[in-house]
């Protein structure tokens, strides 16, 4: 059973890491903007681009955070200071409206 097990496990990694057809900037909002560019392009290098609306405005520098440090500790590079910004600048504008 730990075979099967082990394999599961391994099928599934398998799986995330396999080419998957990646979202392209026009399947988000302003797509000739910088900021969708930029959310496909470095984003989209280890997962699926997530859509802006999938957090609200205040929670995406926590997220943009967490995936720099993710980055950092892959060994891969960085977004450079105004790549954040822009980034960030485009995922709040365009974020899910906050729950009140």
């Amino acid at each position: 059973m730990k075979v099967a097990g082990v394999a599961g496990v391994m099928a599934m990694v398998l799986a995330a890491c396999s080419e998957k057809p990646q979202p392209v900037a026009r399947d988000f909002p302003d797509a000739d903007s910088a900021g969708a560019i930029l959310l496909v392009s470095r984003c989209g290098t280890c997962h699926v681009a997530p859509l802006p609306v999938a957090h609200v405005a205040d929670g995406w520098l926590t997220v943009l955070n967490r995936m720099q440090m993710r980055m950092r500790s892959r060994g891969y590079p960085l977004l450079e200071k105004e790549e954040q910004r822009v980034l960030l600048e485009y995922l709040q504008v365009h974020a899910a409206p906050a729950v009140k």
